[in-house]
């Protein structure tokens, strides 16, 4: 199953992106700051991270560079 990391600070959002994707078969989980995604992505492994760049703690820019530097360990491509 693919999983996907929705990180959105605007709850309603997230929930519905969710709400689209999960019928399809995907496994959707959400952060709702830049810094709870950054802990999830230490966790977990995603396929797919949805992400906006206006959010509290740490921006969807700094998370960014956080993924490309953690990338590594995914073998992974950023998609801009």
């Amino acid at each position: 199953m693919t999983k996907i990391l929705i990180v959105e600070d605007e709850e309603h959002i997230s929930r519905l992106i969710a709400m689209a994707l999960s019928p399809l078969g995907y496994i959707c989980e959400t952060a709702n700051d830049g810094e709870k995604g950054a802990d999830m992505i230490e966790q977990n492994r995603y396929d797919l991270i949805l992400l906006d760049v206006m959010l509290p703690k740490i921006d969807g820019f700094e998370l960014i560079e956080y993924i490309e530097n953690y990338a590594f360990q995914y073998d992974a491509k950023l998609k801009e």
